[in-house]
């Protein structure tokens, strides 16, 4: 008996498959823009790139501002007042975050903090970490002189780095004349009429009291020698002041003071001539 050959399978073998490799890419508009330099350059090389390849920048630290586009890089406070600025990073993991300071129209860069660590001399300066990931800057009693430019650096190479320009809003105080010009002496003669007008800006005075002075002598409220008279007007941008002194004599000469607070004022020197 002749043994016939194994009929052969009716099942075809699996074709073979094609290798998918699935790539996720955190998205990151290529539009996106930042004042940091390190970060415009980490933006322009990879934004052609991040739909293809796993080294987008998210797996690394990053500025959750940037990333939201809300990025505040000018914040202004008043002269006195504290303030915060604000540095949130996401995936730090074992990378360290420091402040600087880059005064205005100065390349020097000034180290003011390396972790929750101070190295600046002034005590004012101090970071404030906020849970989760706040690596805040804060500056206590501002002044004229904390005006400039900070910089937050995640220590990456090349450092990531995000900039905020602070203002320090300084209150303005001014005896002007008629055309708006700064007083230093004023003349008048006997019998006359003083006419003072006092310039408020930079400071909201809608619950505040601009104060007139003769020497040491409060104007506002007087009422032994009569003819004073003294009108402000409040604004949420400052003041406008004016003061009037009827009938003077020489005893009226001397120096008049518009006043806002202890610091913040100005003074002329009235001559009463015979």
């Amino acid at each position: 008996m002749t043994q016939q050959p194994p009929t052969p399978s009716l099942v075809a073998p699996p074709e073979p498959l094609n290798e998918v490799t699935a790539v996720v890419t955190p998205v990151v508009s290529a539009h996106q823009k930042t004042e940091a330099p390190m970060l415009g350059y980490i933006f322009d090389t990879h934004s052609n790139l991040n739909k293809h390849h796993h080294h987008d920048h998210k797996w690394g630290p990053h500025f959750e501002e940037v990333e939201l586009g809300t990025n505040a890089t000018n914040i202004t406070v008043q002269v006195g007042s504290t303030a915060n600025l604000n540095c949130r990073i996401s995936l730090l993991q074992d990378k360290t975050v420091s402040w600087v300071r880059r005064k205005h129209g100065e390349d020097d860069l000034q180290l003011l903090t390396v972790g929750l660590h101070t190295y600046s001399g002034d005590s004012r300066y101090t970071v404030e970490f906020q849970y989760p990931n706040n690596w805040r800057l804060q500056i206590k009693f501002t002044n004229k002189r904390d005006e400039g430019t900070y910089e937050c650096q995640i220590s990456t190479h090349p450092p990531k780095v995000i900039q905020i320009h602070l203002h320090i809003n300084a209150p303005e105080v001014m005896i002007v004349d008629e055309e708006g010009r700064r007083l230093h002496d004023k003349y008048y003669e006997a019998e006359s009429t003083i006419q003072l007008s006092c310039i408020v800006r930079h400071v909201a005075m809608t619950s505040s009291v601009v104060s007139w002075l003769h020497g040491d002598r409060m104007l506002n409220y007087d009422t032994t020698r009569g003819g004073i008279s003294v009108k402000t007007d409040l604004m949420e941008e400052g003041a406008n002041s004016s003061l009037s002194v009827a009938r003077v004599n020489k005893t009226d000469s001397g120096n008049y003071t518009c006043s806002i607070s202890s610091t913040e004022n100005a003074t002329v020197t009235v001559h009463v001539l015979n």
